[in-house]
Order: structure tokens, then sequence, then C-alpha cells
């Protein structure tokens, strides 16, 4: 791995970014993706200048993962590449402002994937003579992420971008998109998003339909924009007065520079330069106008029109190849190539949720309620024992010690007693449960290795949960596939063992992953308030990399973290610090009480 610090380790940071956005993560490898449910990381060294980038990508596909409907977006998209771009930019900034709603700390992380991208020359304005597609697409991104999202930084490059956006579509239609545009802050779904995108390809397409007079002249272009922008203020779709309110609120509440002109005073401010500029006004634009000086000459007219119409239908006809790609693709592929680098071979296991079987579950807790109560009893017992106020004799105080009066004569002045504070363990424990194919072994007439194992474990977690200040998780190695990059959960912190007793009934299946294992009881304990924290593990083997398993143990003492181990047949003192090993499997209970006794006592 690549940290010596395991609050720094990228695995452990983004699980606890994970749980806080309720999403999965997979950190470990050399993706950086989602499929709508999963997400995966690469690990990235602690000194990594994309470490924040990673941070980054994870709020914005956590985002996706809480807020977008896959199946809405995915049937959207399918009607054109240029609406699967559109809608793309839209939703992007609808669950942004989402999860910055939410989770207000996302901003910063966000705007530092923005000025990363900056500095790598990912993202800038459309230049003239691009695609007529990328123009558009370009300017909406760059328009609605300075506006919608304040994202300052690109406010220069949205300036440009609007201007190479007016050069290549008639004003008409930038004004009506402009007016479309002041309706994406009251999104509030993915399907409204769609619909959004849907109007906007639907703009163009009447525009390209359109047939505007062929001696229009320059000036004209601001009453015919005026009546546009009325169109759009008058005939928008229901309810688009308020949505427009709630987004000048939205816009009024987090001002940002770009917002200090309305759409239709940026408009004709540009509209008057672009006048100017026609009109040969501007000193550097004579000589190019010198040939064509009659604005009203038909057959110009005429030209310049067929070629705005032309330059609106290859928008419309546009190929993901005229497209630019997602505004995160880049950001996946920088951070897969660091994964490739040099990423850790170590991946943080997915945790999958037992499948609990009723019946079996019942029998496994009479077992263990029976045959475990008077070692839940001394347990508990010794626990209360140390927890019990002991007056401390002081020189002086309100209560006095009666069997200390008697020492009075012979000078002892700590006569009165001062109480001491109780204190509770306060104590997480995680207890790993190895049920690799090994422990399928039979070990008495009727049991195998991994049924005492989880028998134990069952019990100790009935004992713990009784006791007042102790939290308690249990998760069995290997997934129940057998995959090393899954784990069960068998218990959580908060459950109740005696509610979860059918999770218990599992079978042995695959190796035995113990770093994976460690790594994800690490991950959970370092998410707990309480101070101490302690892994128990229960194993019968050989995990598959002892090298990799040390240096997560190493990694764990290093944390803080109390790690004993409890090898079943076999030694596991290479590995442990605090092991025990047992011959007899008849022997486990005790010996696991006897770990946790001396643990929490």
């Amino acid at each position: 791995m690549h940290t010596k610090t395991l609050h720094q380790a990228m695995p452990i940071v983004a699980t606890a970014l994970a749980r806080k956005f309720g999403v999965a993560v997979i950190v470990g490898g050399t993706q950086a993706q989602t499929d709508g449910r999963t997400i995966w990381l690469p690990d990235l060294p602690a000194a990594s200048n994309l470490r924040p980038v990673a941070w980054g990508f994870l709020a914005h596909e956590a985002s996706h993962v809480r807020h977008t409907d896959m199946a809405v977006f995915q049937s959207a998209g399918a009607a054109s590449p240029l609406r699967q771009h559109l809608l793309n930019i839209l939703e992007d900034i609808r669950i942004e402002r989402a999860i910055r709603h939410q989770y207000p700390g996302t901003r910063a992380t966000l705007e530092r994937v923005i000025d990363w991208m900056l500095a790598e020359g990912q993202l800038k304005a459309p230049q003239a003579g691009e695609h007529p597609a990328r123009i558009l697409t370009g300017f909406l991104l760059l328009s609605l992420r300075a506006r919608a999202l304040g994202q300052t930084a690109l406010i220069p490059h949205a300036t440009a971008a609007e201007q190479v956006l007016r050069q290549t579509f008639p004003a008409s239609l930038v004004h009506r998109l402009l007016g479309l545009m002041s309706r994406v802050g009251g999104l509030t779904n993915t399907a409204e998003a769609a619909a959004l995108a849907t109007q906007i390809e639907g703009l163009l397409e009447e525009e390209a339909e359109a047939q505007p007079p062929t001696n229009q002249a320059s000036d004209g272009d601001s009453g015919q924009s005026d009546e546009a922008n009325d169109e759009v203020a008058g005939q928008g779709s229901p309810g688009a007065d308020p949505e427009t309110a709630e987004t000048d609120a939205e816009n009024a509440a987090d001002p940002s520079p770009a917002d200090d002109a309305t759409d239709d005073e940026m408009a004709d401010k540009d509209d008057a330069q672009s006048a100017d500029v026609e009109s040969g006004t501007d000193g550097d634009s004579g000589d190019d106008t010198g040939d064509g000086n009659t604005s009203g000459d038909g057959v110009s007219g005429q030209s310049d029109a067929q070629d705005t119409v032309d330059q609106i239908r290859q928008a419309l006809a546009a190929t993901t190849d005229d497209l630019d790609g997602d505004l995160f693709e880049a950001t996946s592929l920088m951070l897969g190539q660091a994964g490739a680098d040099g990423s850790s071979p170590l991946l943080l296991p997915a945790a999958e949720e037992a499948r609990v079987d009723p019946l079996r579950g019942k029998l496994v807790l009479d077992e263990a309620q029976a045959t475990s109560r008077t070692l839940l009893v001394r347990l508990q017992g010794l626990v209360q024992a140390s927890r019990l106020d002991r007056p401390l004799p002081v020189h002086q105080g309100r209560k006095l010690i009666p069997n200390r009066l008697h020492r009075a004569g012979v000078g002892e002045g700590r006569l009165f007693a001062r109480k001491t504070a109780r204190t509770t363990p306060n104590t997480a424990v995680h207890l790993l449960v190895d049920l690799s194919g090994s422990m399928s072994r039979q070990v008495t007439t009727s049991m195998r290795a991994y049924q005492v194992a989880l028998e134990a474990a069952l019990a100790l977690a009935l004992a713990l949960d009784r006791i007042p200040g102790v939290s308690v998780a249990v998760t069995a190695f290997p997934g129940e596939s057998g995959d090393e990059a899954t784990v069960t959960r068998l218990l959580q912190h908060g459950q109740r063992p005696a509610a979860r007793a059918g999770a218990f009934a599992q079978s042995p299946h695959g190796s035995t992953p113990l770093a994976q294992g460690l790594w994800f009881a690490a991950a959970d304990l370092l998410l707990r308030p309480e101070p101490r924290r302690l892994i128990l593990t229960l194993t019968d083997g050989e995990p598959d990399d002892p090298a990799l398993a040390l240096s997560v143990i190493a990694q764990c003492e290093q944390a803080g973290l109390e790690l004993s181990g409890l090898g079943i047949q076999h030694d596991v003192s290479l590995l442990f610090r605090h092991s025990r090993v047992i011959e007899a499997v008849d022997d486990l209970k005790q010996a696991l009480f006897g770990l946790a006794e001396r643990l929490l006592v």
C-alpha cells in the first residue's frame, strides 16, 4: 500500500466518504468508473496531486448513484447523440446541485476537479470553425457550470464560448436558448432534465425549418431576438414561471459574477457589438467587408441564411465523434493511468449482506445460548467488576470512610472518600471469521470446523451485546462466492445478534484472503467513535499473501487498532502479536472468550 498512515490510506478515506454519501465504493486496481450502483477508484499515494481529483470524482459519481434514474437517462439519451450529450450536461448540473445541498462541503471538492481540468487543458472554450454541435454543447457546459454552479473559474471561458456561439448561430436561437437555460435551476429529477434536453434539440429543429428574410439587416437581429424572448417568456411550458422564480431566488442566495447582468442585457450588448462589426465600424474588419458593403444584397443575405441553416442542421446530425466526451471521462482516464503506474494490489473488499436462514439460525442461536451461558456470565461478571466504583481515600472531603477511622490514632489523615469516575469499556470490536474451504473439515462426530467457529462468534457477539459501552460487528471472509474482493457481513454495529442469528448459517468457500478481511475490518473500525478498537480473527491456515497480511497488520497497529488472532490447529503467532492456538476445536469458545476477557478487562 502507498501509505504507512492508515488514517490517510485511500481506501479508508474513500470508505468514509462513501458511507457519508450512502454508496458502495471499491478502492484498488486501475479503474475509475461506476456502474450506477458501485464506484471503483484506484489506490493513489497520499502525496499524489490526483487525490483531490479522486475525491471530486467520487462525489460526482456518488451523486449520480443517489440522484440519477439510470433507466430514464439511458432511454432518453438513445434518441440521438446530441440529445444524449445535452442530457448529460443538464443532469450533471442537476445532481451536483443536489449533492451540494445535502453536503455543502462537496462544492469545494468538485471545484478542485474543475481547477485541475483547466490546468491540464481538459476544459476550454470551443473555437470558431469547430463543429456546430461542439460549439453549442461547449457553451452550455461552461455557461451552466459558471452560472448555475457558481464555478467562477469558468467565467472567462464561458464568455468566450458565448461569443463563438453568437458567431455560429442566429441571435433568435441564442436568445431562446438562454431562456431555456434559466430553467436548469428548477430541475428536480432525471425525467425533467431529459424533457429540457428534448426542448433544446427541438429549438434547433424549429430554427432549421424557419425561413428568415434574405434581406434582413444586422440591426434587425435585436428586434427578432426580442420577439423570440417574448415568445419564450409567454409560451414556455407549464410551470416555467415558478421554476424561473425559484432559479432567481437560488441565484440571489448564491450569487456569482456571471449573474450580474441578465441574459437579455448580455445578449443586447453582444448584438450591438455584432452590428458594429458587420457595419464596418471595427477598424480590423473594414477590409474584410469591402466587397460586400451592401448588407441588403439579396444574394449575400440568402447565402448567409443558408449557411446558418446548414450550421443548425449539422448540429442536429452530430455523431458521437463530433462531440466532446463526458466531462469526467478525462478524469476517469487520468486516475486509471495513475493507478496503473503503481497501484496497490490490495482491494478494499465490497461487503455483501449474508443470506439469512431463519430455521438454521434458530438452531445456531439455541446451541450458542445453551453451550455458552456459563461463559457469558463469566465475561459479563469480569467486565462489570472492573467498572465498580472504588472510593479513593483523601485528606479532606465531605464523607468519611468508617473502616479507616481507627487509623487516625496513628497519624493517618486520609480518612475521607472521593468518588472515582466509573469508566465503561467504550470499545468497538470487529470479529473476523475465516470461511475458507479448509474450514469444512470434520472436527466432531456432528460438527465441522466452520460450524463451531460461527457458533462461537455468535456466542461472543451475544455476550458483548449485553455489556454497556461495547459495540460488536462480525464479518466472514471471503464472500459467499469465494471471491477475495468481497466479504460477508454477518452482523453490523448496532444490530442485535439474536435477530441476526440466521446470518450465521454460512458455508465455507474459497481460499484465505486474510489481508482483505483485515483491511475491511480496519476501515470499519476507523469510522467508529469508540476510542478503543479491537479486531479478533479466527482462522485455520496461512493467508493467501502473508507479506500483504503483515503489511496490513502493521498499519492497523500504527493506527491504534488492537489485533489478536486465534489459530484453529494452526500457529498464527508470526502474524499477530497477541495470539493463541487451540488444538481441540471444542475448546474454541473457551479460547475466544479468554481473548475477549484479556482485551476488555
